[in-house]
C-alpha cells in the first residue's frame, strides 16, 4: 500500500502492484469525472479488482465548496488574520488588554472591547464596497 496526493486529494492505493503511473492515470480520469459532475473531492482509493481497477472516489464533506476569486481569497484571509489579532485564543493573553509595541501605550478594559467590535464592523462594511 502506497499513497499520493495530486493536487489537495489523497489517494491511496491499497495494491503494490499497481505502478505510480497507473494510479496516477485512474486519480485523474476519477478528478476530472467529478469535476464534470461539479463534485470537490477529498480521497481516492484504488485497489485492483476482478475486472481491473477499481476507484472509489469521495467527495468533501460539510458544506459545499465554491471556487473564489483571487480578490475574494485575499479578502478572506485578511478577515481571518485580522480576528486571530484582534481576539487571541491563547491561553496566556488577556482579552481585555491592547499593547502598542511601537509607543509601549497599553490599553484595558471596556475600551479595548469596544475599539475592537468598531474595528471588525468598517473593516467587514470596507469588504462589502471593494
Amino acid at each position: 500500500m502506497y499513497k499520493l496526493i495530486i493536487g489537495n486529494i489523497r489517494i491511496t492505493v491499497s495494491d503494490d502492484t499497481i505502478s505510480h503511473e497507473q494510479a496516477t492515470s485512474a486519480a485523474r480520469q476519477s478528478i476530472s469525472a467529478a469535476q464534470a459532475q461539479g463534485k470537490m473531492l477529498s480521497h481516492i482509493e484504488i485497489s485492483k479488482g476482478e475486472t481491473g481497477l477499481e476507484v472509489t472516489p469521495t467527495e468533501k464533506s460539510g458544506h459545499r465548496t465554491s471556487r473564489k476569486t483571487i480578490k475574494q481569497s485575499l479578502l478572506d484571509g485578511m478577515h481571518t488574520a485580522i480576528q486571530e489579532k484582534l481576539y487571541p485564543t491563547g491561553t496566556f493573553s488577556n482579552k481585555d488588554l491592547w499593547y502598542d509595541g511601537d509607543t509601549g501605550q497599553e490599553w484595558s478594559g471596556e475600551a479595548v472591547q469596544v475599539a475592537r467590535e468598531e474595528v471588525v464592523e468598517e473593516f467587514e462594511k470596507w469588504m462589502k464596497t471593494v
